[in-house]
């Protein structure tokens, strides 16, 4: 386990969520990164980087904590997050941070209008949206006027960075090849210090170590939800088969019905058939007694005749010469 973790500490990079979050502490680098994602802004400064900062949008719900949190001297507020594994959660994942990061941007006793802007910005090891895109720049819209953009203040910006279409401008080219492990140029000033920052990172012995317990932990923790989601799939299979079960069941039922209403349909059949091949013998022993009493033939010898040509019994021989 030991052998494992330092070598995963030694190959980690800036697309690890622990190392992009102790290199992005530092102002120049988190500075420098503001202004290569969002350069219309100019900015000229910001506080000093927050890692790991938590916000509670109430007392009773889920609290946010982000990665890396600042603000500008605008007052603008800018969330930016590494988000290593695909969860199928972004949009919703987003919407929240957004509106942590929003409250912050609303100071008591201010008009609506003076709210400060806000960004939530993620950098992903993975296409958010499965749409192709390099970059996702999402603000709202009127439906039946999609190029009409509310400005709400809110931004939220997303890059895929495994993706190689280069539809951004080459200095945040740079720095999504340095998140993604690529070859750069090292005459960028931005990528020779994220690279002496990440060095500076990585013979951090505190750093080190919590970086190994925490490992240690999220490991323990995905071996518990994998075998909750495990336990949750087998419940969940075992529902199914249950039901699967059950329909069968109503199946067989309902072919052993509908196999039993053919049964007495046929044995129906079958009865009038009986019925009319009776009806049908006695019609022609009827007229076969006629006839040979016609012919002065003694009853003895019709009774024998009938009796052996029909395979009939006394009594039955008897009735027929009762009528």
């Amino acid at each position: 386990m030991n052998e494992f973790l330092r070598k995963k500490w030694e190959m980690a990079g800036l697309a690890d969520d622990y190392i992009f979050n102790k290199v992005m502490l530092d102002y120049d680098i988190c500075l420098e990164v503001l202004r290569r994602i969002l350069p219309d802004l100019h900015i000229k400064k910001i506080k000093l980087p927050n890692n790991q900062q938590e916000f509670a949008v109430a007392p009773d719900v889920k609290a946010v904590r982000f990665d890396i949190y600042t603000t500008d001297e605008q007052g603008n507020h800018y969330d930016i997050e590494m988000q290593v594994a695909d969860h199928h959660n972004i949009a919703k994942r987003i919407r929240y941070y957004q509106t942590a990061s929003s409250m912050e941007a609303y100071d008591k006793g201010q008009p609506y209008e003076q709210a400060d802007d806000s960004y939530v910005i993620f950098f992903c090891n993975f296409d958010p949206f499965q749409l192709g895109q390099q970059r996702y720049i999402l603000h709202k819209h009127i439906d039946e006027i999609p190029e009409q953009i509310i400005e709400d203040g809110q931004t939220d910006i997303l890059f895929n960075v495994p993706s190689m279409r280069h539809d951004v401008d080459p200095k945040m080219q740079a720095l999504l090849d340095v998140i993604a492990q690529r070859k750069v140029e090292a005459t960028d000033p931005l990528v020779v210090k994220l690279k002496e920052r990440i060095a500076v990172v990585k013979r951090n012995r505190k750093w080190r170590s919590e970086y190994m317990r925490r490992s240690v932990y999220e490991m323990d923790q995905e071996m518990r939800e994998k075998k909750i989601r495990e336990g949750e799939r087998r419940i969940q299979d075992g529902k199914r088969e249950i039901l699967e079960g059950k329909r069968e069941l109503q199946k067989s039922k309902r072919e052993i019905k509908e196999g039993q209403d053919r049964l007495k349909e046929k044995e129906q059949l079958i009865q009038k058939k009986e019925q009319k091949l009776h009806e049908n013998q006695q019609m022609i022993i009827k007229t076969s007694i006629v006839a040979m009493r016609a012919l002065n033939i003694d009853e003895t010898t019709i009774k024998k005749e009938m009796k052996e040509k029909f395979d009939l019994s006394d009594k039955e021989i008897k009735d027929y010469f009762a009528e």
